[in-house]
């Protein structure tokens, strides 16, 4: 199904607006472009590859569209003729060919996500569970922020969806297509994930 110039322009913004159905409809319409994508670039470059390396740097380019309020989608202009479609292809082969060069680095600076990971930090070691206390918090909030790297995808994308992006678990559970029970138990478990490697050092 093929989109005009002015419906691309439409569903970026909306969707920069956060409008919780243009993500949506962005998550359905370019998922499997996106995987695609992700995967012949890797094929291209002769770099093995596992499912999981998959799913991974196909949860990195959405966070790449979705992060810092859309701002990859706000460059969006459709000039010379480049469709929404294309657009986004691009982002997808730059977000691998960067993740190559830089071996798994973040793409995001510590300081655009401090807040977020604060926030997750608070929680890893909530619930009345001391976390021994080897390190200061400065490191700790940076052991956690190194621990999402090593989440799951699922669980990975919905942690930076919840608390890079801030959005609640019932809109993220619509946009990841879950029952609202299923995002919980996820969240939960990439939670005790975290508190566990913190505890380990």
């Amino acid at each position: 199904m093929t989109s005009s110039r002015e419906e691309d322009l439409q569903l970026a913004s909306r969707c920069a607006s956060g409008e919780r159905e243009a993500l949506e409809a962005l998550v359905n319409r370019f998922s499997k472009l996106i995987y695609h994508a992700v995967k012949q670039t890797l094929v291209l470059k002769r770099v093995p590859h596992t499912r999981q390396d998959l799913e991974d740097l196909h949860g990195s380019v959405f966070l790449q569209l979705l992060g810092k309020g859309c701002r990859k989608l706000g460059q969006y202009r459709g000039t010379n003729g480049c469709s929404l479609a294309s657009w986004i292809r691009l982002i997808a082969v730059r977000t691998v060919l960067n993740h190559l060069r830089v071996q798994g680095m973040n793409s995001l600076s510590w300081g655009d996500r401090r807040s977020g990971i604060e926030d997750l930090h608070s929680e890893v070691t909530a619930d009345g569970e001391e976390v021994p206390r080897k390190v200061e918090k400065e490191e700790e909030l940076r052991m956690v922020e190194g621990g999402i790297q090593r989440l799951p995808a699922k669980e990975k994308l919905l942690m930076r969806l919840h608390f890079d992006k801030g959005l609640a678990l019932e809109e993220i559970a619509d946009l990841m297509h879950l029952s609202l029970q299923n995002a919980y138990t996820i969240k939960h478990r990439a939670v005790k994930r975290l508190r566990s490697w913190i505890s380990e050092g």
